[in-house]
């Protein structure tokens, strides 16, 4: 064969498809192979609605400081705790009292371990100004006054408000009160003006801002909740689920609550917070 001939001839690709299946088959045998806690597995907390302002703190505040995400689900407290008895599948459990981690706990080995966040104190806001002029829960009573509260049933603000009321003599049935599920709701539908008046936690009120007129309640050690996070069993992520935990716990976390409007000392007659972490993380 001739030189030109020769030079003609194309040449051939090289064979790299056999390297190519090799770093294929070797990257699926590492997903298969991740353990169950990796940080790209987010954790699932079921959470109380009114407790969005800190938690979404504390979670963007633990993505930083872990590379761990974490997805809140936000419902009533009575709502999460049904889900998290019917095994729903999810890592952490923070209701607004501590009262539906105890009834959860009743389940032998549900919750592996627990510890205490913040107090939620109850408050009346009202529409900007008090143009009705409500100075107590008395007042609800009177004649045009349009009240709201929280469904017992479903939220822990709706079952202090029905306490509250029974201080006064009143119950939600003879005032005709609007109810709602969560108390995020409450307070956004008297900054609407949709009702003159409503009982929240003084964290809804404080998100809300000037959008309502906030009047205190007297506080009494009955009508204060307090907030407890729980790691569930029925979670895969057991070990991740405790280090949230203590992130919460520590320093760090405790003045990321109180920075959104919670209340991380105790107030009168009340017990201070159990479970705290030493040391910032």
């Amino acid at each position: 064969m001739s030189p030109s001939r020769q030079s003609r001839r194309p040449t051939r690709p090289p064979r790299r498809w056999p390297r190519l299946l090799a770093v294929a088959f070797l990257v699926v045998l590492g997903a298969c192979d991740r353990p169950a806690g990796r940080a790209d597995r987010p954790l699932v907390l079921l959470c109380g609605a009114g407790l969005q302002p800190a938690v979404e703190a504390l979670v963007a505040a633990y993505h930083e400081h872990s590379g761990r995400r974490v997805v809140p689900d936000y419902g009533g407290s009575g709502l999460i705790l049904t889900r998290a008895r019917n095994g729903d599948p999810a890592d952490l459990f923070m209701p607004g009292d501590v009262s539906y981690v105890e009834a959860l706990a009743k389940d032998p080995g549900r919750v592996l371990e627990r510890a205490d966040l913040a107090f939620l104190v109850p408050c009346l806001v009202v529409r900007p100004g008090n143009p009705k002029g409500i100075a107590t829960l008395a007042d609800w009573r009177r004649d045009g006054i349009r009240a709201a509260i929280g469904n017992p049933a479903a939220c822990e603000i709706g079952r202090v408000t029905v306490g509250l009321l029974e201080g006064h003599g009143l119950t939600p049935g003879e005032l005709d009160a609007k109810q709602s599920l969560t108390v995020n709701e409450l307070g956004l539908w008297v900054a609407m003006g949709d009702v003159d008046s409503a009982v929240v936690w003084e964290s809804t009120a404080a998100a809300l801002g000037a959008r309502v007129d906030v009047v205190p309640l007297p506080v009494e050690a009955a009508s204060v909740s307090r907030v407890t996070l729980a790691v569930l069993s029925n979670g895969a992520q057991t070990a991740a689920a405790r280090d949230f935990l203590r992130f919460c716990c520590q320093p760090r976390g405790r003045a990321i609550v109180a920075d959104c409007g919670f209340r991380v000392e105790p107030p009168p007659g009340v017990a201070a917070l159990a479970g705290e972490a030493g040391g910032p993380p």
